[in-house]
């Protein structure tokens, strides 16, 4: 592990562009050449010194070239809710009354287009906004008319507020839509893709609220679309019967055409040290057999393709140990092939200098670097005896922790079922084991408990291998199941509406739900590994279906929702992501490693925090002595203007003096080490293309926005 100041270095060198932080923004701006100064800058949000203000387009607006209806237009027929920086902003009174205007443009190096009139556009002052939960086991997001409305349904009685919500659904679901409905728009109950159907949901504005004993949020939020053909249809279900198809269609109905495009990567990430000697030829035997019989019984158009990765401990300090991780499929392979490269995975002949292992640069390394197949449904499969060196130590050479890892797994659509081998002699290490290996398994569409997670003792060989056999029985079944319906002649389905009014009659185009083949629910007659099969497959399933019909968010609606299942309020629906690009991105990784500096400087010396703090922020900091006589985080102006105000309890922007010296030494380590382990996800994050998105046509590739979730963020 690099020391933290190197690190600071070679972050610079690694991202390929200057890690700026905001006070340092400042600062490059008063040295600023005359030409620079000239260039025309957007309007700061109130209050902020550095965030962009910025404007949604209504429907059916056009940009002119003057502040008069009368002038020359632009643009007409606006995308609607696309977004737009603001050059020039109308004074208060007009913006109440929706009668000024507004000079707009493209991007925030001064490329202005022209004027907008008040009443054609929104202002969006966060850099906020929400993406739908997985879809399984919830129910969809009701977008409501009114505040009012959805205030009265959150404070029913439980069993009052279920059957009230059950009724909108009903409604909703056999399309019993009156011109007075509450509810103005519903998320559809098939997942959407961002990637594929980019959507964007900013939130207007917000409010807490005590929801079933627990916190949720009620948010204003208005829907967007990229700029493509129907990007202006309207998605208000009391107006749009086409939209309102689309958005009842089953999450799990899929056609036979495309279901028989469906690829599935299975991808072995296995312990390969010394420990495994033990049952690594058994253990690999059981990879062997369940994966032959995977093979053997899958249908002959699913492709269905193996990888294997193996993992040990850092090479850079045990050189003679091998490797750190190393890829045995460069390519995803075949049955055939993949049971040759299995004879070649061997344990290691040198012993580690601890019980735990690299875990995570397996896992890391098996994401992002594997060959994963086109559009395919992307499962690991984790088999391991020992726990991950944690964040901050030397031999943990990813930086990663399980839950930036179970972030990215969960961006990137890859779903992970982790064994652990627990060996009695290795108690002590059991409590990190199944915290990493149950953090890592808990897949999207996972109910609280629910993860991927199996735990067997070593000195039992036959439990792992009727594990394994568990969930290869579950995956088989499942195959089985697709085969039949993809090869019958007729579905026991229904033909159902699509999008028109069509419907869906050829053998091709013959609806599948997979409802009817995936189980939904816990089995009391089988096993338990074998209902975590099922609800992972299911999920991934869910996921794969979403993304290869091109289900469509709603799109140009401005409505009230909660970010809590209305039925269950334990169930998140919605999650706030802040979009940055890789400018703020930079900024935040700096701040960060100068506060990690920070902590172990402060530690090393002996000094309170702050004034560790205002040594090593000496380059960036607006005001050294502000860093010195700060009393909280929030108030040393280091912390970028995007994290201020956002819907979350930050354990950074709260931290004292006092709260740091209360600390153990170890409790200030895994503050540092949890920093730390984001910036290296900032730096995956800021090198992978996937996830980046051009909220303007003109932007910049430095412009491009990546929503990050809430949990990488300190």
């Amino acid at each position: 592990m690099w020391n933290s100041t190197i690190k600071s270095f070679v972050l610079v060198l690694l991202l390929g562009m200057p890690i700026i932080s905001g006070a340092a923004e400042i600062n490059d701006n008063a040295s600023n050449t005359k030409e620079v100064l000239k260039k025309r800058v957007p309007v700061k949000i109130e209050g902020k010194k550095l965030l962009p203000l910025r404007v949604l387009a209504r429907p059916f607006s056009n940009i002119y070239a003057d502040k008069s209806l009368e002038s020359p237009i632009v643009q007409s027929n606006v995308p609607a809710m696309q977004p737009f920086y603001v050059y020039t902003r109308p004074t208060a009174e007009d913006r109440e009354l929706e009668a000024g205007w507004y000079e707009v443009g493209s991007n925030s190096q001064g490329k202005v287009l022209g004027w907008m009139q008040s009443k054609d556009v929104f202002e969006w002052k966060q850099t906020m906004c929400l993406a739908y939960t997985h879809p399984e086991g919830r129910k969809p997001v009701l977008m409501f008319d009114s505040k009012s409305t959805l205030n009265k349904l959150i404070k029913l009685p439980g069993e009052e507020r279920v059957k009230d919500v059950d009724g909108i659904y009903t409604a909703i679901d056999e399309h019993n839509i009156s011109q007075n409905f509450p509810v103005k728009s519903v998320e559809p109950k098939r997942a959407v893709d961002i990637q594929k159907e980019f959507y964007l949901l900013p939130i207007l504005d917000f409010e807490a609220v005590d929801f079933g004993n627990r916190e949720a949020r009620v948010v204003k939020l208005t829907a967007v679309t990229n700029a493509r053909a129907g990007a202006r249809d309207e998605s208000d279900i009391r107006k749009s019967e086409d939209y309102l198809v689309d958005a009842v269609t089953p999450s799990t109905v899929i056609t036979k055409k495309k279901l028989k495009k469906l690829n599935i990567d299975i991808v072995w990430v296995f312990d390969t040290t010394v420990s495994m000697r033990p049952f690594i030829k058994d253990t690999l035997d059981v990879v062997r057999e369940v994966s032959v019989r995977m093979a053997d019984n899958h249908p002959d158009n699913i492709k269905l393709n193996f990888g294997i990765w193996g993992y040990r401990d850092s090479v850079e300090d045990i050189p003679r140990i091998g490797y750190t991780t190393k890829n045995y499929t460069p390519e995803l392979i075949g049955i055939k092939d993949f049971t040759k490269v299995l004879e070649k995975v061997k344990v290691t002949p040198v012993d580690s200098v601890d019980y735990p292992e690299d875990m995570f640069s397996g896992i890391s390394d098996a994401m992002e670097k594997t060959a994963w197949s086109p559009n395919a449904m992307k499962l690991i499969i984790l088999v391991g005896d020992a726990p991950s060196h944690k964040v901050g130590h030397k031999w943990n050479l990813s930086g990663q922790n399980e839950e930036t890892l179970r972030s990215i797994a969960d961006d990137n659509k890859i779903y992970i079922a982790a064994f652990h081998l627990q060996n009695p002699k290795a108690e002590k290490f059991r409590e990190l084991a199944e915290t990493q290996y149950r953090t890592l398994a808990t897949n999207p569409g996972s109910k609280e408990g629910n993860s991927a997670f199996e735990e067997v003792s070593t000195t039992n060989k036959e439990a792992f291998k009727k594990s394994a056999n568990d969930l290869t029985d579950a995956f088989v079944k499942n195959f089985q199941e697709l085969l039949h319906v993809t090869e019958k002649e007729k579905t026991e389905t229904k033909p159902t509406p699509q999008r028109g009014g069509e419907l869906a009659f050829s053998n091709d185009n013959e609806l599948v739900d997979i409802d009817k083949i995936i189980p939904k629910d816990n089995n009391a007659s089988v096993s338990r590994t074998t209902n975590m099969a099922n609800r992972m497959f299911r999920a991934a399933m869910v996921e794969w279906i979403g993304s290869q019909t091109g289900a469509e968010a709603p799109r140009d609606v401005v409505a009230w929702a909660i970010d809590k299942d209305l039925e269950d309020s334990e169930i998140p629906s919605m999650e706030v992501r802040v979009l940055l690009n890789k400018r703020q991105l930079d900024s935040l990784a700096t701040v960060l490693q100068s506060i990690i500096r920070a902590g172990f400087t402060g530690q090393i010396a002996g000094e309170d925090f702050f004034t560790s703090l205002q040594a090593a922020t000496a380059t960036i900091a607006r005001d050294p002595n502000m860093v010195k006589q700060a009393k909280r985080m929030a108030d040393t102006g280091l912390i970028p203007e995007f994290l201020e105000g956002l819907p979350y309890q930050s354990q950074l922007m709260a931290i004292t003096n006092e709260l740091w010296s209360s600390w153990s030494a170890d409790e200030q380590n895994e503050f540092i080490n949890t920093l730390d382990a984001k910036v290296e996800a900032y730096k995956k994050i800021h090198n992978t293309p996937e996830g980046w998105i051009a909220l303007n046509k003109g932007d910049d590739l430095d412009e491009y926005v990546y929503p990050i979730s809430l949990d990488l963020l300190p």
